[in-house]
């Protein structure tokens, strides 16, 4: 059985971006775990700090059964704030996630999006990036060696983005959509601070939206559902899927510019599980 390791910034990133590809992944017997990177503390609005660490860690709990997640990694940063965090202190937190799951695919960030404002997404995106090679090196934290783990490499790198740069596969999420918008929905904390910094700015536009206000208030479901829609069926027509589908973007990666003398040189390992 391969495991698939999903390094999310915040709660909601793991349903927002990849969530289809993740039930698929998860309903054909993979393992899926997601390193949740920082706390949320501040993602919410008219709540404690306190209150919303609550809700959004139970609403990732409600998400990730939604989605066949089998664990949660909690690694407890500030949140708007991994600017402040060294990289390599991001980076060794995900050396030993790497080393402990040791996965077979790695889905987070495109480290060279070209549009990524968020900086606690461009900060994990970079970090994870460098930890693929340092995990690999038996000098980079021979303290992990201590628990039993060990220097190990990740087969396939799945960046998305806002969008992703230079994409080149689209997973095909039709029989899976309806658990992704669920799972999305299910971070009603962090859905409704969305909405209220659209309504804002709005607001400064000299306008107002209804159907956004009443969301805020109720049921959240039919809005997610809508914008995943029109998202996901214009990322599958673009890929040449039959009508009606649902795709996912990304820009997969497993040996780069060394695939072919990988496939050439290589055989198979016995008793190891094939990848799809």
């Amino acid at each position: 059985m391969h495991t698939a390791l999903v390094f999310a910034p915040h709660a909601d990133d793991a349903a927002a971006f990849c969530g289809g590809t993740l039930a698929k992944l998860a309903d054909a017997g993979w393992r899926v775990v997601v390193v949740r990177v920082t706390d949320d503390a501040r993602d919410s609005v008219g709540l404690t700090c306190e209150e919303t660490v609550r809700r959004n860690t139970e609403e990732l709990k409600t998400a990730a059964a939604i989605m066949g997640i089998a664990d949660i990694m909690e690694l407890g940063f500030p949140t708007d704030s991994l600017a402040d965090v060294p990289e390599t202190a991001l980076r060794e937190r995900f050396v030993y996630a790497l080393r402990k799951y040791q996965p077979y695919a790695v889905f987070t960030f495109d480290p060279f999006a070209p549009s990524e404002g968020n900086r606690d997404h461009v900060c994990v995106a970079q970090a994870v990036e460098e930890a693929f090679w340092v995990s690999c090196f038996d000098l980079h934290h021979p303290e992990h060696f201590q628990e039993g783990l060990a220097p190990f490499a990740v087969c396939e790198r799945w960046y998305f983005g806002r969008p992703v740069s230079d994409q080149n596969h689209v997973e095909d999420i039709t029989d899976f959509f309806e658990k992704r918008v669920a799972a999305l929905a299910a971070h009603r904390t962090m859905m409704q601070n969305t909405l209220n910094q659209l309504l804002l700015q709005l607001r400064t536009f000299g306008r107002r939206a209804p159907m956004l206000e009443a969301a805020m208030a109720d049921d959240l479901t039919p809005l997610v559902a809508a914008v995943l829609h029109e998202q996901t069926t214009a990322v599958a027509a673009a890929a040449g899927l039959p009508p009606d589908s649902k795709g996912e973007a990304y820009r997969v990666v497993r040996f780069g510019d060394m695939e072919d003398m990988v496939e050439q040189l290589s055989e198979p390992l016995p008793d190891m599980p094939d990848a799809h």
